[in-house]
């Protein structure tokens, strides 16, 4: 056996679209890694296409969704052909940057991923053979499957991003995968649609047809290669049964064939009146579902992501989506503690696991529901999916829910988290609420302003993005109407900060006021740090609402703007801690300077300050 020859900090099992956006994140922050990878490069085929608003807001927050949508193709929504007639549909929309579902074929997404990463940086046909958890890392051994020679990495962590049947997972003895399969088997393939009524399926929805026989979807994928629009299709070939065996099954199935010619038939029976064709773009696959879930996603120095920490039904196209957001929530964190910038590494790290933990089994309910509901053949539920579906689908407030959540627009980190501050003091303050998502706004305006550069306005997002990708920003909002004074605690939170907080790579300040109160378009009179090389990053700081009475303003975004005429001469300030993930970690009311202690300490407790 040959000595350890290489040293990283973090070793990834998988190169699949979770294992290399976990690899950009390493990358973005300076770690190093080895990413190992058992196929010879991307996948050819379509697999997961469908990317939610959430997942591409944090694409955009980590610099990278420019190279997705320049690919995609997006839609609003799903219309549903009930036995052949379109009977109902639920249009996206929602309170997001991107109001729609993106759709991208799998393939494009993992080589979009690799050239982004470089190729260089995969080391492909190489399979993990076992890994052993030390006191100062872990140590793996792989073997190049095209030499058969085998070499030892050491690293700080390990993370398999390989799929459900994760090699990290299964060499750890005591690490189980839970759940059940089912039966069911499903055909999956890329199609073309054609015939008499081919327009009626649409290009710009995903297509969910509802027969007493069973489902066929068709989502639209976009044009390939050839100049043809491509749909994917998704066909139970048997009503709904459960095993429990313990044999993952997840995928698609070799076990079984189904020729082309029978998909277009159970095709043509179900979505009958209505007179469309389909033709095959690409080979047709079985598919099988199973709803597993690992027992924790972390074991000591390992982790599981994706695939490999759970699977669950397709409906709603959720699975790609939970990966990628398992992925960044555990990066920032990992990169933390390789900087050593945690000041409790282990409840940090602890955190992964709780927080995207409850997520997932929320969607696994949701998802396999969805799954039964639409592959048990009843008389009952026949009549109901043709005559009450459609009239209840009618009403915005049931459908926009809906919707919502498979947007995964309402995502929040649950409660449980030991890294969210349980703020019993301002419970009742209306604040926007550790776990909450800050969601965009409407332009601040810098308020330095100089002779050499146009006024600039940002909306938080843009500002937040600026940051260094392990970065939490302390934000100090003392907004108020212009008929009261300016906020008197401006400079004790400054001061605060600067007592505080000294280690400026973790965390950041940015400090916002009413327009009408700044005076002067320059650094404060309490910024007494003397301008210097750093001057941009200094006037970056300091921000300016210029309405924080309009739609989308950070005053109504954090829920300060129901505070303005709390008292007739001093309404409170408020402080919002944001995690590097766009999440809230702290908010809370600030009526005299003894109640910022709670927001420094709150912070510390995780984070080296």
């Amino acid at each position: 056996m040959d000595p350890i020859i290489e040293k990283v900090d973090v070793f990834i099992s998988g190169a699949g679209p979770v294992g290399l956006y976990f690899a950009l994140q390493l990358h973005a922050n300076g770690h190093s890694f080895y990413i190992a990878e058992k196929r010879n490069g991307p996948t050819n085929e379509s697999r997961a296409i469908s990317l939610t608003s959430r997942t591409v807001e944090t694409l955009q927050h980590r610099k990278i969704a420019q190279h997705i949508l320049q690919e995609s193709i997006t839609f609003h929504g799903a219309q549903f052909i009930i036995n052949g007639r379109k009977r109902a549909q639920v249009d996206a929309n929602g309170d997001t940057s991107f109001p729609h579902l993106t759709c991208l074929p799998q393939r494009k997404t993992e080589r979009i991923f690799a050239k982004v990463l470089g190729n260089d940086k995969i080391a492909w046909e190489t399979e993990l053979i076992s890994y052993q958890q030390q006191e100062d890392g872990i140590e793996a051994i792989v073997k190049d499957l095209n030499t058969g020679k085998e070499k030892r990495i050491h690293a700080q962590y390990i993370v398999g991003a390989d799929g459900t049947h994760s090699a990290v997972r299964k060499l750890a003895k005591d690490w189980s995968y839970d759940g059940h399969a089912m039966e069911t088997r499903f055909a999956v393939g890329d199609v073309i649609v054609t015939g008499k009524d081919a327009e009626q399926v649409a290009q710009a929805r995903g297509n969910i047809c509802i027969h007493s026989d069973g489902i066929v979807g068709l989502i639209p994928v976009g044009i390939d290669e050839k100049g043809q629009f491509i749909h994917r299709s998704f066909i139970n070939l048997d009503l709904y049964e459960v095993t429990n065996s313990k044999e993952v099954t997840h995928g698609i199935y070799h076990g079984d064939t189904v020729t082309f010619r029978d998909v277009q038939e159970i095709v043509k029976q179900r979505i009958e009146p209505m007179n469309v064709t389909l033709q095959q773009a690409s080979h047709i696959d079985i598919f099988r579902i199973n709803e597993r879930k690992a027992d924790g996603f972390r074991h000591e120095r390992a982790f599981l992501i994706g695939d490999a920490a759970h699977c669950h039904s397709p409906v709603g196209g959720q699975g790609l989506n939970l990966g990628l957001q398992d992925a960044d929530n555990l990066a920032w964190k990992i990169s933390l503690v390789l900087k050593g910038l945690s000041s409790d590494p282990e409840k940090l790290l602890e955190s992964y696991s709780v927080e995207r933990s409850p997520i997932v089994e929320s969607t696994m309910r949701n998802t396999g529901s969805a799954t039964r509901l639409g592959l048990l053949k009843s008389t009952i539920i026949s009549l109901i999916a043709t005559y009450i579906a459609p009239i209840i689908m009618s009403f915005d407030s049931i459908t926009t829910p809906i919707a919502q959540k498979v947007m995964q627009i309402d995502t929040c980190i649950p409660d449980e988290s030991a890294i969210l501050f349980k703020n019993k003091k301002n419970s009742t303050a209306k604040l926007i609420k550790p776990g909450q998502y800050l969601r965009e706004t409407v332009p601040l305006r810098k308020r330095v302003v100089t002779s050499s550069q146009v006024i600039e306005r940002k909306s938080v997002h843009d500002i937040l993005q600026s940051t260094d990708n392990t970065q939490h920003t302390i934000i100090w909002i003392s907004t108020r109407p212009s008929r009261i004074n300016p906020c008197k605690m401006n400079q004790d939170f400054w001061s605060k900060y600067a007592k505080f907080v000294k280690n400026t790579t973790s965390i950041r300040p940015i400090m916002i006021e009413a327009t009408y109160h700044a005076h002067q378009n320059k650094l404060p009179v309490y910024y007494n740090i003397p301008m210097n090389n750093k001057q941009q990053q200094q006037e970056s700081i300091f921000w300016l609402e210029e309405r924080w009475d309009v739609q989308n303003s950070i005053s109504k975004r954090v829920g300060l703007d129901q505070h303005m005429w709390d008292s007739k001469t001093e309404p409170p300030a408020a402080i919002v801690i944001v995690r590097p993930d766009l999440y809230v970690a702290y908010s809370g009311l600030v009526n005299s300077p003894s109640d910022m202690d709670d927001a420094f300490k709150f912070l510390a407790s995780y984070v080296n300050m």
